[in-house]
Order: structure tokens, then C-alpha cells, then sequence
């Protein structure tokens, strides 16, 4: 398979090299209101640099800089030809696996976008949790989730919000 075919990766593995690197800040004003910044850094800078220009923004700033992420890239080619285009192969369409937390009594969702079929009961909006692509990513997410987290469930849904769908416990 080549570039442009549906079903190929771009994106280089993750134990390869980064090839960009974002550094957000996390910011919250009097209001409560949230904004981030992003801002691309050389693979190479340093602590030190992005420190100094944290600490410049919110020296300029009303807000109150809260988090400060530091991304490593590893980015391929976005070609849409790679895409599959079998039912609910848009990104608005997709599964909504529910995490829960014992430790710190918090909820997270991982939306699985543009399921494949297998992960679907055919035609009906109802997820197959135990299919062995979604059992695989529901397992592997686990393995780097914090200490506590357990799977819940899992729900289709178009746009995010959530339907009439069926609730799929696990």
C-alpha cells in the first residue's frame, strides 16, 4: 500500500524521532474564561528558553497562567485519500468509551472517530466493546491510563453529543 490508498498510516511510529514540537499555555482570567496559546518551538529548545517565555507572557498578561504543556510531535503526511470511507467514516461520527476513576472519582472520554465496521453490530448504532479492534484499544488505553481508571462503557454518537443511542456496559 502506498501513500493516497485507503487504510495507510503516515504518522511515523512514536519510538521514532520528533519532528515538531508545541509548547501550549494554559490560561484562565477573572472570569473563569479558559484560553491556550500555542506556540512552535525547535525540537532543541531548551528549559530554560521556554521558561523565559512563559514567564514573559504572563508577566504581560492579566490571566493567570495555569498549565504549561510540552508537546513532541511525530508528524506524516495528512492525505484524505488514506482514509476509508465505509459507513460512519466521518470524524463527527464515533464511539464514546466512558473511563471512570475509583481514585479520584473522575469521568474521561476517549472518542473512537469513524469506526470500522467491525466495531460496529451492523447497520445499528450499537458498539461492539468486545470486537477484537475495540477490545485492543479499550486494553492498551488502560495500560496508560492512571492508577484507578476502569472502562465503563461505551456509546455511539454523531457530533459528539450524545443520542438515544444504546449505553453499551462493560
Amino acid at each position: 500500500m502506498a501513500v493516497g490508498d485507503p487504510g495507510v498510516r503516515t504518522a511515523p511510529a512514536f519510538t521514532a524521532a520528533a519532528t515538531r514540537r508545541i509548547i501550549t499555555l494554559h490560561l484562565i482570567d477573572a472570569s473563569g474564561d479558559f484560553y491556550s496559546e500555542d506556540w512552535d518551538v525547535p525540537i532543541a529548545a531548551t528549559a530554560a528558553n521556554i521558561e523565559t517565555w512563559a514567564a514573559a507572557y504572563a508577566a504581560a498578561s492579566q490571566a493567570s497562567l495555569w498549565q504549561i504543556n510540552d508537546q513532541q510531535l511525530r508528524t506524516g503526511q495528512d492525505v484524505a485519500a488514506n482514509a476509508n470511507t465505509d459507513q460512519r467514516n466521518s470524524v463527527k461520527d464515533g464511539i464514546n468509551v466512558l473511563y471512570g476513576n475509583n481514585t479520584t472519582n473522575v469521568s474521561t472520554t476517549l472518542r473512537l472517530i469513524a469506526p470500522i465496521l467491525a466495531a460496529m453490530d451492523g447497520d445499528q448504532d450499537i458498539p461492539l466493546m468486545t470486537s477484537t479492534e475495540v477490545a485492543a484499544l479499550t486494553t492498551a488505553t488502560g495500560v496508560i491510563s492512571p492508577a484507578g481508571a476502569f472502562l465503563d462503557s461505551g456509546q455511539y454518537t454523531e457530533r459528539r453529543e450524545r443520542k438515544n443511542n444504546a449505553r453499551v456496559k462493560v
